[in-house]
């Protein structure tokens, strides 16, 4: 669980400090998404999202969406298993230049049908801060939004069955 959570903080510190260079960013390590229903292809989930501001905030939910959905699976829905394994530090080594396009370019956002912001407010949080030189773990003020974010999980299974990432049902 450990080794999960230092792969995503470091896999997120990629990508925030190639587009912003020598600040100083939080990461937040936890995530908080609960199922809400499953119409249709239509997943909702319910996601906490962390950030400066509220678009980096609902940035943040809308991947954890989609990290829970392809890693852990979503408890109480008819996806309780990950799409893709669980294995995830391997996965995304494995698949690596699909899940740099997919999180690195926002791809993921084409399977996302609507988010909605439930609220949000400024709190102090424990973080992980970054920038060039060092990482440490501090408390830090962050907005956290709850947000609900829609997914079509039938355009989002076949994208993976389609970049060879999952195997084909029934083949």
């Amino acid at each position: 669980m450990k080794t999960k959570i230092n792969f995503l903080i470091a896999l997120t510190a990629f990508f925030i400090i190639s587009g912003c260079a020598s600040k100083q960013v939080a990461f937040f390590p936890t995530s908080e998404v609960t199922y809400q229903n499953y119409s249709g292809d239509i997943l909702t989930l319910r996601v906490l999202g962390y950030g400066g501001n509220e678009n980096t905030a609902i940035e943040d939910a809308q991947m954890r969406a989609m990290e829970t959905l392809f890693f852990r699976g979503i408890p109480n829905s008819n996806i309780s298993n990950p799409l893709i394994g669980f294995n995830e530090n391997e996965l995304k080594r494995t698949h690596n230049n699909y899940f740099k396009d997919f999180f690195g370019y926002k791809r993921y956002l084409t399977f996302i049908s609507e988010t909605m912001l439930i609220g949000g407010q400024k709190q102090k949080v424990i973080a992980t801060k970054v920038d060039k030189k060092s990482a440490k773990q501090d408390m830090v003020d962050a907005l956290v939004v709850a947000v609900d974010v829609l997914v079509n999980v039938k355009n989002l299974r076949k994208d993976l069955e389609d970049q060879n990432i999952v195997r084909k049902f029934g083949f």
